[in-house]
C-alpha cells in the first residue's frame, strides 16, 4: 500500500501513498523499532520509539500532506485506546474526503471501540459505514467484519444496569 514505482504515484493511483522510497524506509524502520520494543516488554524504549515514529510521520505529513495511511499507522501503534480511536477517525475522514477506501481503517476502529473501549454501538456504526466496501475485501477482512458485527450485536443486546 505504501509504494508504487514512479514519480507521480499519487496521481496514478490515489489509494497509494505518495511516499518516496526513503520516506517509506524511515517510516517502516521507525514502526519496526516500536514493535520490537513492545515485543521485548520494554515500556520506556517503546515510549521513546513511538515518539520517534510520530516525528517521522509528522515530517512526512509536512512534505506529502494528510494521507490517511499515515494517521492509520500512528493509530495502530498508539497505546491509549481513546487517542487511537481519534486517530482512526482522522484517517477515516481523510480517506473519505479523498475518495479512498476506508475498510481497513474502519475495521481497526471497530475492533478498538468494541474490545478496548466497550462501545458496541459505535463499533457497529463503523462497520455499517464500510459495508459497501466488502465486495473488494479480502476473505480475512470479510470474516473479521462478520465476527465484529456479531460481537457488536451481542454486546448491544446485553442489558445495562
Amino acid at each position: 500500500m505504501f509504494f508504487q514505482p514512479g514519480t507521480d504515484r499519487a496521481q496514478r493511483d490515489p489509494r497509494r501513498s505518495p511516499l518516496k522510497s526513503d520516506e517509506l524506509y524511515a517510516v517502516r524502520r521507525a514502526a519496526q523499532a516500536v514493535a520490537r520494543a513492545a515485543k521485548a516488554g520494554d515500556a520506556d524504549s517503546r515510549t521513546t520509539r513511538f515518539a520517534e515514529l510520530q516525528t517521522v510521520l509528522d515530517e512526512v505529513r509536512q512534505r506529502r500532506g494528510d494521507h490517511p495511511v499515515l494517521w492509520e499507522l500512528e493509530a495502530d501503534f498508539t497505546s491509549d485506546p481513546a487517542v487511537a480511536a481519534d486517530l482512526y477517525r482522522r484517517a477515516e475522514q481523510a480517506a473519505s474526503e479523498a475518495g479512498l477506501p476506508t475498510l481497513s481503517i474502519r475495521l481497526s476502529l471497530a475492533r478498538l471501540l468494541l474490545k478496548e473501549l466497550g462501545r458496541p454501538g459505535e463499533a457497529r456504526a463503523a462497520l455499517t459505514a464500510c459495508a459497501e466496501e466488502l465486495p473488494e475485501a479480502t476473505d480475512k477482512q470479510s470474516a473479521l467484519w462478520g465476527e465484529l458485527l456479531a460481537a457488536c450485536e451481542q454486546g448491544m443486546d446485553t442489558p445495562t444496569l
